[in-house]
């Protein structure tokens, strides 16, 4: 009989584990994480796992990373609701390091850029939600 090999750790394995411990406020906003290192011993997994799972959470806002640093707890912020007009075009992005700096965030930031004829509004993901007019019911 063949053995069981047992399954590789992967980055998402990681990054489900740490979103539920930070949903649990085991690590409560402003603590920093353990280090990569450290969080790569208890996965059983490499630190390129590891980084590629704070990405994830960074991108989700969950974490400020830092070159060098470690990653700090971001605390829950509740999204304002934008009602975008009928005309709007969005485009999200990633947020440039330029724009992470002015706005004193981790640059996995999702930005969105809405677009109404020649205008452009930014808008950090992390704390505005889009969403359109709701369609008229068809039923009587």
């Amino acid at each position: 009989m063949g053995e069981l090999v047992p399954r590789q750790v992967g980055f998402r394995d990681v990054a489900d584990a740490l979103r539920e411990q930070l949903a649990m406020e085991r690590y409560p906003p402003g603590a920093r994480l353990p280090s990569e290192a450290s969080i790569a011993r208890s996965f059983g997994c490499s630190r390129d796992t590891v980084r590629d799972a704070m990405d994830v959470l960074a991108m989700e806002g969950w974490v400020v990373r830092r070159r060098g640093r470690l990653a700090i707890v971001r605390p829950y912020q509740e999204r304002v609701l934008i009602e975008l007009p009928p005309d709007a075009t969005v485009t999200v992005r990633p947020m440039t390091l330029p724009e992470a700096e002015s706005y004193q965030c981790g640059q996995g930031v999702a930005m969105f850029e809405v677009r109404v004829g020649t205008q452009c509004q930014l808008y950090r993901g992390d704390l505005f939600a889009l969403t359109t007019r709701q369609a008229k019911s068809l039923s009587p």
